[in-house]
């Protein structure tokens, strides 16, 4: 899971530096709105493709893959990367955190179904519902809704506000909004998942503003939005008027449009996405270090795993190693790498230290305990058991 959060982040984190640098200030806001969009699917879905690559004659085994370093400190193992004893509390807060980002979005629906009963309705053009919210303070839309005060003048100066509305209900923005707040009940945590629903926030913005201006000028409508001000927004995950800051919507919307020659800058999506995914066909471990090779000619598609995973290798360890008594009378440290080998059915069959040895007991310590291991998981190659190698670097070290 680490590994797929981090694969997730840099994906998400070069394809937002790109559009800061490259794209931002663009007026091709429809396929800015779709560029955001396939970032953030494909930040998802990529690194999830690993098992895509044998299709296509790609081993995704080529890189070395190495298992966290342990320390042992004295009776007691620590795996110095992790702190395996916190998981549960930070799955608890992982979870207490998404039921609220859920609650919160569960209850902005809520109170649109209740606005949708109580208000008067009148249908537009296209399938739109026009109705008149008593608690509305401006317009917004969600999916063909449109919500105005129950004092909108319609055909009158208000209209260029129901024309961004309008435009919001066309284009199916609510259909992003509503993925983006799903995505952010299970990335709550993560500041990129939130820069993108403001990004594609913001550009859902400037392409309803450029679709209303067209019914007017573009100074008459700079005008209708220098004239209001920012209310506070009851419905968060509905389309508003005044949705992005003001200063960047009349930016955007006096810019000259782009002309199309910048548009090569979206040729660059690809051959960096296609990078992107390459890298993800790497299979690495949860943390780290210790090649898995099949013994043969083709590497495993499948690396070994331990019976139940790290925490149990951490645990196994933290029983097994004790730091040798002569060690702790010359107070000597060391660390000793491990080389490690596995049959078909996962069973340990041979065990040597990679040099250089820091001393012979703490060697001879870390080989007995490496031989001792349960069964792993073995290495699987087109689905059928092989042979897998791997290294384990283990740290004897005082208090």
């Amino acid at each position: 899971m680490f590994t797929y959060l981090l694969q997730v982040s840099l994906f998400w984190g070069v394809f937002a530096l790109l559009y800061n640098l490259l794209l931002r200030r663009e007026t091709f806001f429809r396929a800015n709105r779709f560029y955001l969009l396939g970032a953030l699917v494909g930040g998802l879905f990529l690194p999830l493709t690993y098992r895509l690559a044998p299709a296509f004659g790609m081993h995704p085994d080529t890189l070395p893959v190495y298992l966290p370093e342990f320390t042992v400190v004295l009776h007691q193992i620590e795996q110095s990367t992790s702190n395996w004893s916190g998981l549960p509390y930070l799955v608890w807060i992982y979870g207490l955190g998404s039921a609220l980002a859920a609650l919160r979005m569960l209850w902005g629906i809520f109170r649109i179904r209740r606005l949708i009963r109580q208000s008067p309705a009148r249908q537009l053009s296209a399938g739109c519902v026009l109705l008149r919210a008593p608690g509305a303070v401006v317009p917004f839309s969600f999916f063909h809704w449109i919500f105005v005060p129950t004092g909108f003048d319609e055909q009158g100066e208000d209209r260029n506000m129901l024309m961004h509305e309008l435009a919001h209900v066309r284009a199916w923005h609510s259909v992003d909004v509503l993925l983006l707040e799903i995505l952010c009940i299970g990335f709550w945590f993560h500041p990129l998942a939130h820069w993108y629903r403001r990004s594609l926030r913001a550009v859902h913005e400037y392409q309803a503003d450029a679709a209303a201006s067209v019914q007017t000028t573009r100074r008459q409508y700079s005008l209708l939005l220098l004239r209001q001000t920012q209310p506070q927004l009851a419905m968060r995950f509905a389309n508003h008027f005044f949705q992005s800051p003001l200063k960047q919507r009349l930016l955007m919307l006096n810019r000259k449009h782009s002309p199309l020659v910048r548009s090569w800058k979206f040729g660059l999506v690809l051959p960096i996405g296609l990078v992107f995914w390459g890298i993800s066909q790497q299979q690495f471990s949860a943390g780290a270090l210790a090649t898995m090779q099949a013994r043969g000619q083709e590497p495993a598609d499948t690396a070994p795993q331990f019976p139940g995973g790290m925490p149990a290798l951490v645990n196994y360890l933290t029983a097994a190693i004790k730091y040798p008594e002569a060690a702790k009378r010359e107070n000597a440290e060391g660390r000793v790498t491990l080389k490690i080998e596995l049959d078909k059915t996962g069973a340990v069959s041979h065990v040597e230290v990679v040099p250089p040895v820091p001393r012979e007991d703490m060697a001879v310590e870390a080989i007995r305990v490496a031989r001792q291991m349960p069964n792993w998981q073995p290495a699987r190659k087109e689905g059928k058991p092989v042979p897998g190698k791997m290294q384990l670097p283990i740290r004897f070290k005082l208090n």
